[in-house]
């Protein structure tokens, strides 16, 4: 186990940082302590006028502005170095030279990086470079190689940088082993030369797999740099400091006013994503596992072939993806999700892994069924609304419009099943999704294949549920619905299908037997259909064609 030097106090810093007059030299001892540092050096930001406190994007150099060490030779540099490094032309360390064509290029060097980079590293947080090794010797031996190994450090990863050409100039006259250099925020930088050196020392194979301990004193140092920073504004003056207060309002509004439109369109990206059947890294990433309760539902355009004939690509892709979202968006309200869309038919299912966070959750597997079935009510409805020209997805009417002009009739069918299905991420390592597969997804697939236009096809021992089904306190999202759609608190024990019919003004009987039915590997006399045609068009259950299906 390493044995590294004593941590100074943080909370001490903390204290006193707003109560000294010279902040930076507390921030300097603080920092040169806190990595056992040779030297330490402070550099502030300006340009001819050798101003402080001036706007970063005008500084042309970087000025010595104190400096200390340990023993006798850092109370020393504390007194003279800033001009001794003067007197030997070190300070200023410019940013920028002029190359043979008189233009402006950047200089060599880390420190000069920092400061020029400040945009960059102050929207990484508080970004730091550093060296853990300077090969002092083979740089003098080829002093036209003098290039390093720098890592940047953002308080949350290390990343390595190509090598960088660095300041000769500089490194013979400090001598460093290894430096650290971080930018402060509206000042310049600050430099540490020759930290302890086990802080570098490698735990492992990767270049970067540096000891823990390293990335809790860079922490502390992005730490103290940060109340730094801000208990060193507080020493601007007058018109200076009404400048600086503005540029941080400024920025501070403009930052507002883009994380407010992120926001907006991160939550609106996330309801569209829920809708059509996103998952969390988590999930994409989960073990398969078995849900004894989901409800599953299939929808499908019924006759797709003979509409296609009818309609243009760009007409016919604009009614199928109008259903589409109109089953999104309806998936979403009543808390289900899209599990994928399958050409013109899409799955829906409902099970506690993908109950939304922000929502009540069903009390129990009949409020799920209920709740699936009130979903697919809302959304053949809907498409019926749609093809009326009422629907407000369609203001211009033109679904209207071209089923009037081609004498189309665009409906869906559907069917739903339950039980217990096998759910997990299926696909390719490039594209995935999760999704639920078992004999009640295959159930519901059949049934919405085998049924007909405006109807939910489903068995006898779903209809029992439905049946014998009530909305009450204790199915806490219908009765939520309840109260949202009545005037007056509703009646609890309201029986579900007569909830059903007077949501959706419904004709009846709403459920009703259907003829035996015998599609793929599905064969069933006892199936029945729950009509959603407000208008009792389809009372008649005639046969429509049946649909491949999946």
């Amino acid at each position: 186990m390493m044995i590294f030097s004593q941590m100074p106090d943080f909370q001490r810093f903390e204290r006193l940082v707003f109560r000294r007059k010279n902040v930076l030299g507390l921030l300097l001892t603080f920092s040169r302590r806190l990595f056992n540092a040779r030297q330490a050096g402070l550099l502030y930001g300006t340009n001819h006028t050798g101003e402080r406190f001036l706007p970063p994007r005008q500084w042309d150099r970087g000025v010595v502005h104190q400096i200390n060490g340990q023993g006798v030779s850092g109370i020393g540099l504390t007194w003279v170095g800033p001009t001794l490094l003067r007197w030997f032309g070190i300070s200023p360390i410019w940013l920028y030279k002029r190359d043979a064509q008189g233009r402006r290029v950047p200089t060599d060097g880390v420190i000069a990086n920092v400061i020029r980079k400040h945009s960059e590293y102050y929207a990484s947080g508080i970004k730091m470079l550093f060296t853990d090794h300077i090969p002092r010797k083979k740089m003098a031996d080829h002093p036209f190689r003098e290039h390093m190994t720098v890592t940047a450090y953002d308080g949350q990863r290390f990343e390595i940088l190509p090598d960088m050409q660095v300041n000769m100039n500089i490194i013979h006259w400090f001598k460093p082993d290894n430096f650290i250099s971080v930018y402060i925020p509206d000042f310049g930088a600050i430099v540490l030369n020759t930290v302890e050196p086990r802080l570098f020392e490698k735990t492992g194979d990767d270049p970067v797999s540096y000891p823990r301990e390293l990335k809790n004193r860079l922490g502390q140092l992005i730490s103290a740099i940060e109340i730094a920073s801000i208990a060193h504004l507080g020493r601007a003056k007058g018109r200076r400091a009404a400048k600086i207060i503005w540029r941080k309002e400024r920025n501070l509004r403009k930052a507002f006013v883009e994380m407010n439109e992120k926001a907006g369109k991160m939550d609106e990206l996330n309801k569209h994503l829920q809708a059509v059947g996103a998952v969390t890294p988590d999930q994409l990433n989960m073990a398969p596992m078995i849900e004894p309760n989901g409800v599953f539902g299939f929808i499908d355009m019924v006759s797709s072939s003979e509409i296609r004939t009818r309609l243009s690509p760009r007409d016919f892709f604009m009614v199928l993806n109008l259903c589409h979202e109109i089953t999104a968006a309806t998936a979403t309200a009543y808390g289900c999700r899209v599990d994928n869309f399958l050409g013109d038919a899409v799955f829906l299912e409902s099970m506690p892994l993908f109950d939304p966070a922000d929502r009540v959750i069903p009390a129990s597997l009949s409020e799920r069924v209920m709740i699936m079935t009130l979903a697919l009510t809302a959304v053949l409805t809907q498409i019926q609304a749609l093809t009326k020209g009422t629907h407000p997805m369609d203001p211009d009417r033109q679904v209207a419009h071209w089923v009037k002009i081609h004498g189309i009739s665009i409906g869906y069918r559907a069917g739903m099943s339950f039980g217990s299905a096998l759910v997990g991420p299926l696909g390719s390592r490039d594209r995935r999704i999760v999704t639920g597969i078992g004999k009640p997804v295959n159930t519901a697939s059949r049934l919405e294949s085998s049924g007909r236009k405006n109807g939910i096809h489903i068995e006898k021992k779903l209809l029992e549920i439905l049946e014998n089904a009530t909305v009450y306190p204790g199915t806490p999202v219908l009765w939520q619905l309840a109260a949202s759609d009545a005037e007056c608190p509703p009646q609890p024990n309201v029986p579900f299908l007569e909830f059903l019919a007077d949501r959706f003004h419904l004709t009846q009987p709403v459920i009703r037997k259907m003829s035996p039915v015998s599609y793929k590997d599905f064969l069933s006399d006892d199936t029945y259909l729950i009509c959603c045609d407000p208008d009792g068009e389809d009372a008649n259950l005639k046969k429509d064609e049946v649909c491949a299906g999946i």
